[in-house]
């Protein structure tokens, strides 16, 4: 009976209990995009494409291979809105919302998985954060959808209002959740000239990318109260993540209207020019639509999108990548190397050892996904010297959720290259440690056991 209970504990354990759910969601998910109530044509479309393109909804990437807003219909494309909201605020999350408002109470393992998504939580935030959660998503993607509504009713007027409600709702959904897909072949190149619909987007990719409880952080605040207890404290995790956005986006924005302001963005205006600098500023962190052609950066700003693409946006947010509280770890753990300090400080607090091996062992592991994908569609593809830049940035892309993509890459992809993209974007949705924590088994370290201490030369 207690190695039952014991197999019982293991099975339905936090990170197994994300990969089964992220798993059954994309299976489910892709047998539906297959089927023919969701395809434009009416028929069947089994294979990797709409499995890929599941895995893409549910991880809130955005790589296209099939063109969506072509191949789907209608209720295809509601399908993978869906797929994306889901995705977007957590597959464990989501449906764990659904019973907090019919009232049940939370389990240990569903508190565990939640947390997984949102991010460190203590228990009894729990309820209050899941509610905060779907009401804040709800808020943000209603007011999108309404900007989106009208902009796109303005600029397609020949499409109806019908187009123009769905679209902008479906681009509300794809730009809170930072995912990249575009109704257009060409993303959201129609919108460049547009500063409403691209502020839009701006402005949702930025509420999505903070995460849900930096949200919950700053509703809590009460700046106009005396009493300090009363009036609530900025978490040094919000204000790393907020640090972070600010620090990202300004130097994004400065490098891109450096590099393109008479490269890719050249002919815009002024007006023009920086909206789309930010705009690109945004949409390399996590969000994944393209403005203007990614084939037109310049050699310098594309390799300055794969290093963005990959720091990523906040924990517990709907955006993927290294994360930028990570990066900030990092950081400080270097600069405490230097300073000759035992313990890594950031804002007068002091960053616990557990804290920095983990930020240490999700970057050597990330480093390791990117690298052995990369190496992977090389070794399908066989590249020739143009073409292989271009799997690079499609392999950090994936990992990241970030959706960017160069040219055709995706669709020109061959069915077991299609399969890797489709596990790094699996990888990077759910995070490296989940995925080691899912291989680790409970209780098979001695925790009592330490060697002796000899030093090793390093650097």
């Amino acid at each position: 009976m207690l190695a039952r209970s014991k197999f019982r504990q293991a099975f339905v354990s936090a990170p197994r209990a994300l990969v089964l759910a992220f798993s059954a969601a994309i299976a489910l998910g892709g047998l539906l995009l297959a089927s023919p109530f969701a395809s434009a044509d009416g028929a069947w479309h089994l294979g990797i494409d709409r499995l890929f393109v599941a895995t893409s909804a549910a991880c809130v990437t955005g790589l296209d291979p099939i063109g969506v807003g072509a191949a789907l219909s209608p209720a295809g494309l509601a399908l993978l809105a869906v797929l994306v909201q889901l995705g977007g605020i957590g597959i464990m999350t989501a449906g764990t919302i659904f019973f907090v408002v019919l009232g049940r109470s939370l389990s240990v393992t569903e508190e565990r998985s939640v947390s997984a998504s949102l991010g460190e939580v203590r228990s009894g935030d729990m309820r209050r954060i899941l509610l905060g959660t779907m009401r804040y998503t709800l808020f943000w993607e209603a007011a999108g959808a309404i900007v989106f509504f009208v902009r796109m009713r303005a600029l397609f007027p020949e499409r109806g209002d019908a187009f123009a409600a769905a679209g902008g709702a479906f681009f509300a959904v794809m730009s809170f959740c930072n995912a990249g897909f575009s109704l257009f072949s060409d993303s959201f190149a129609p919108f460049l000239r547009d500063p409403a619909s691209m502020l839009c987007a701006i402005a949702l990719s930025l509420v999505g990318g903070i995460g849900f409880v930096v949200h919950a952080n700053l509703l809590a605040l009460r700046p106009w109260r005396r009493d300090r207890l009363r009036r609530g404290r900025l978490t040094l995790h919000s204000r790393l993540v907020l640090e972070g956005i600010l620090a990202v986006l300004a130097l994004d924005m400065a490098m891109f209207l450096a590099l393109e302001w008479n490269g890719a963005y050249a002919g815009l205006g002024a007006r023009d020019t920086v909206v789309a600098g930010l705009f690109q500023a945004i949409t390399t962190r996590s969000a994944g639509f393209a403005a203007v052609p990614v084939r037109s950066l310049c050699p310098a700003s594309l390799a300055f999108t794969i290093l963005m693409m990959f720091i990523g946006a906040a924990p517990g947010s709907t955006g993927g990548g290294l994360k930028t509280t990570t990066v900030a770890i990092l950081g400080a753990t270097v600069a405490a190397m230097f300073a000759s300090r035992e313990t890594p400080e950031l804002h007068g607090r002091s960053i616990p050892r557990r804290i920095v091996n983990d930020a240490l062992a999700i970057l050597v592991l990330s480093l390791g996904i990117v690298l052995l994908g990369s190496f992977l569609l090389y070794l399908i593809e066989s590249p020739d010297d143009a073409r292989a830049p271009a799997l690079l940035f499609e392999t950090v892309s994936a990992f990241a959720n970030n959706g960017m993509s160069m040219a055709d890459t995706t669709s020109g992809l061959s069915a077991p290259s299609k399969l890797v993209i489709t596990l790094c974007m699996f990888a990077g949705r759910l995070g490296p440690v989940t995925l080691v924590l899912l291989l680790h088994r409970p209780g098979s370290a001695d925790l009592s056991k330490r060697y002796p201490e000899e030093n090793v030369i390093v650097g």
